[in-house]
């Protein structure tokens, strides 16, 4: 499929409004696909309940990464530059010399899946068992990314305000903080039992009210952890991130779909001793 046709596509996907019919639509793709054997022994053994994913649209796996491993992670990438997703005239630059207009520094999906323990992470075997029972179809990773939440900004914008992800007919995806999370460095912030609501399926954002007013304060759910904690969220459901006060976060996400996601432009790298399945890690490396 040509990239017209494929950006088309992605994009009359996002009109579907109805629960009912993305369902079936999401339904009709898995069976197509079909499940696989995942392949065993990659990560650490995780017990994992998928039907809470369905059910409250989230799991939260607890201490995922230990200190060491996460400062291990840190130094893979403190060679690697940013950039603003959002203000891309600006450019490149390092994780310490942040352009001041900046809220959030991402990096690049290339530089990400050259580091082994990423991809470690992004193939966990029991993890992508539970991501296939959750799509009802072998996953396709779709997305790694990485990126700082910048402290100091009198205003959230863009992600940082509630909305739903319509990347794909139906995904999901793994969060690993990086840092210490608390309420005053931007936790990720859920709508519990959001994901399979009918309610608010227009595509934009939404401000504290109209959530609380809808769905009630008591399903808003904050992700407060330290470093190497986990969590998969079913990100249709609304969420964002909350704005940091006064300290950098840094989050780890891997992305899960059936299909590539239409928008994205993929430059699949290519790594020595590929072990990993290769119709899972198409879009990201050979």
């Amino acid at each position: 499929m040509s990239k017209f046709k494929k950006k088309v596509s992605f994009y009359l996907m996002r009109t579907v409004k109805s629960k009912r019919i993305r369902d079936f639509l999401a339904q009709r793709k898995s069976r197509q696909i079909k499940k696989s054997e995942i392949p065993k022994g990659i990560g650490r053994i995780v017990d994992i309940d998928v039907n809470h994913l369905n059910e409250k649209g989230y799991l939260n796996l607890g201490s995922f990464l230990s200190p060491k491993e996460v400062q291990n992670i840190m130094d893979k990438i403190s060679t690697f530059k940013c950039y603003d997703p959002f203000r891309k005239d600006l450019g490149m630059f390092v994780s310490d010399e942040i352009p001041a207009q900046v809220h959030v520094a991402n990096y690049r999906r290339e530089d990400l899946s050259s580091v082994n323990e990423l991809l470690d992470i992004a193939n966990n075997s029991n993890i992508i068992e539970v991501i296939q029972d959750f799509l009802g179809a072998t996953p396709t990773i779709s997305n790694i990314n990485m990126w700082w939440s910048i402290p100091g900004k009198e205003k959230a914008e863009q992600a940082q305000l509630f909305h739903r992800d319509v990347d794909d007919l139906k995904f999901c995806k793994l969060f690993i903080y990086l840092t210490d999370v608390d309420m005053s460095n931007g936790p990720h912030v859920y709508v519990e039992g959001s994901s399979s609501s009918k309610k608010l399926r227009e595509i934009r954002r939404y401000n504290n009210e109209e959530i609380i007013k809808t769905f009630g304060e008591y399903s808003i759910k904050y992700f407060t952890a330290p470093k190497g904690s986990a969590f998969i969220v079913d990100t249709y459901g609304f969420h964002k991130g909350l704005l940091p006060k006064n300290k950098k976060r840094l989050l780890f996400q891997v992305q899960y779909s059936l299909s590539p996601i239409g928008i994205e432009s993929y430059s699949p790298i290519k790594i020595e001793n590929n072990k990993y399945n290769k119709y899972i890690n198409r879009l990201i490396i050979k």
